[in-house]
């Protein structure tokens, strides 16, 4: 069997999936060598590379990624993490909008984009965001955790309780 660009992803997947991102890394690479400019293989790439911590090759992957597929809100999404953890928070906070713009209805968009809000203390806006969030997917344990959090910061005991009720029954 020939080896594709597609097959080479799909492995890389299931070796991430199991936790095993230099092997995957290696699959990916591999990919890219046939198809150097695929956007699927690009990001797979980033979010082994995210895993392993190695958040300057992720933003690469993705700044690579993103040029082919500029509208692509799971690139757009996972720039947004990476360039927040990499403390460039406008950068991010662009990516998280431009999602939004794309895909309004995005859970997780509207999680990753309240984590961003909380860590910079705006916490009547992240509570917006994780509750959007749980609205949208409402057994989002991520973002209820979240949102009983950011309930503590804004004392309002009623309401952290309330989603910690929620978590437990999610369990």
């Amino acid at each position: 069997m020939r080896e594709s660009a597609e097959w080479l992803n799909d492995t890389a997947a299931r070796l991430a999936a199991d936790g095993n991102h230099d092997e995957a890394i290696a699959y990916l690479r591999r990919a890219l060598s046939l198809e150097p400019e695929n956007p699927l293989v690009l990001l797979n790439l980033a979010l082994s590379q995210l895993a392993l911590g190695k958040r300057e090759n992720a933003r690469a992957a993705l700044d690579s990624a993103l040029r082919k597929r500029p509208d692509d809100v799971d690139i757009l999404d996972t720039l947004g993490v990476v360039l927040h953890e990499l403390g460039e928070d406008d950068g991010a906070e662009a990516c998280y909008l431009r999602a939004l713009e794309l895909e309004p209805g995005n859970g997780r968009v509207w999680n990753n984009f309240g984590v961003l809000r909380f860590s910079q203390a705006r916490y009547a806006d992240a509570r917006d965001s994780f509750e959007k969030a749980v609205a949208l997917v409402p057994d989002f344990a991520d973002a209820l955790y979240n949102l009983r959090d950011t309930y503590g910061e804004l004392k309002e005991p009623g309401k952290m309780e309330a989603c910690a009720r929620m978590l437990d029954r999610l369990g």
